[in-house]
């Protein structure tokens, strides 16, 4: 008798884990298929990778009801875990699977035609990493990857429990430059399938008014620290690090703005300019301004800086940081996130931040 193939092992486990879940939530439980098509655009201009690609995802979700107020707030969101397996241009890439949670946020509560913001993260393996006897295969340079897509979709009822599932979307994999090569690919495609509503709930959802916002505002000092591992380009492991200090003001029960300075180290660096191993050449700062979206204790993460100093002059004038970053006492807020120069990771900053100061304003009415 065979042995049961891996991609069963993951199945029985999201079956598991969903069940487990939804036990007090099942009549709002879905199952979903869908298969689509697309094209790879790797971040590195290599005409021979660019090409069609194919994939299938399956899901299992649940539809929020508003129990919890950040629910109410976003309209009811989709969440769920799932799977997906890709197909790219060419074997020597790997034919990757992926496994991810992700969430709809409804874009348009009151509207017939339900149009949602879809967001999925989660990590990736199946990718052939760079050998030196494949030199060809640099867009990932370790088995294991962090998978990332933005889409947006829509579900139109055919019956009761069956639903016509239809999006587009943008895909990114990447080890975060955690190993080198480290290139990346970009998937950009559009998929159908179906859904089925193991259970469809008559229990109405709960309209209770979200509690008035309370504005806040604080100073927030994030510390962090990483690795670029060997490679051809890296002689030996290069530690990376960063200390951030700014001030972020809370605006709705959503978002909020953030703005500070930046202090990077990056022993990398000194492979690049070839200067000697001192102090000034391993540090860069920047002024930043950033964005935060946020759902109930998570906040997604969104900033852009500008170089003030930086010893490598290879570098654009300019970075980003996107991550996640969730909130487990008043004062520390443990954070993962990505430094970015274009669509090249820099490095993954792993790290947690301390509130210095904070002032909350609470309002009459409601945001």
């Amino acid at each position: 008798m065979k042995p049961m193939p891996k991609i069963h092992y993951i199945f029985l486990i999201i079956i598991l884990l969903t069940q487990l879940s939804g036990k007090a939530q099942s009549d709002r439980l879905f199952f979903e298929f869908t298969s689509g098509g697309g094209r790879l655009f790797p971040t590195l201009k290599m005409k021979d990778l660019a090409g069609p690609v194919t994939f299938f995802n399956g899901k299992l979700g649940l539809k929020t009801m508003g129990k919890k107020e950040w629910q109410r707030v976003y309209n009811y969101p989709e969440t769920g875990i799932g799977i997906s397996h890709n197909y790219l241009t060419t074997k020597s890439l790997g034919n990757p699977y992926a496994i991810y949670s992700f969430m709809n946020l409804p874009l348009f509560g009151n509207s017939k035609l339900k149009i949602n913001l879809g967001m999925q993260l989660g990590l990736t393996w199946g990718f052939n990493p760079y050998r030196e006897q494949y030199p060809q295969d640099v867009v990932i340079g370790s088995k294991l990857a962090v998978y990332s897509s933005l889409n947006f979709n829509t579900a139109i009822p055919i019956t009761q429990r069956l639903d016509f599932l239809v999006a587009v979307e943008a895909y990114h994999s990447s080890n975060g430059n955690t190993n080198k090569p480290n290139k990346g690919i970009n998937m950009l495609g559009a998929e159908a399938g179906l859904r089925y509503m193991l259970y469809r709930s008559t229990t109405l959802p709960n309209t209770n008014p979200v509690i008035p916002l309370q504005k806040e505002s604080k100073i927030v000092v994030f510390g962090a620290w990483g690795w670029i591992k060997e490679s051809t380009s890296y002689p030996s492991g290069s530690s990376v690090g960063s200390i951030s200090i700014g001030y972020n003001k809370i605006i709705n029960h959503i978002s909020g703005w953030s703005a500070g300075v930046d202090l990077f180290y990056n022993e990398g660096d000194l492979y690049q300019t070839q200067n000697d191993h001192q102090l000034k050449d391993l540090l860069a700062a920047g002024l930043f301004g950033g964005h935060e979206i946020t759902f109930d204790k998570l906040s997604i993460v969104t900033q852009i800086g500008v170089y003030v100093v930086n010893p490598c002059h290879s570098d654009p004038v300019y970075y980003e940081r996107i991550g996640l970053r969730y909130i487990i006492s008043k004062r520390i807020i443990p954070s993962i996130t990505i430094k970015v120069h274009g669509f090249d990771a820099d490095f993954v900053e792993w790290g947690v931040g301390f509130v210095l100061w904070k002032t909350s304003k609470k309002l009459n009415n409601q945001s």
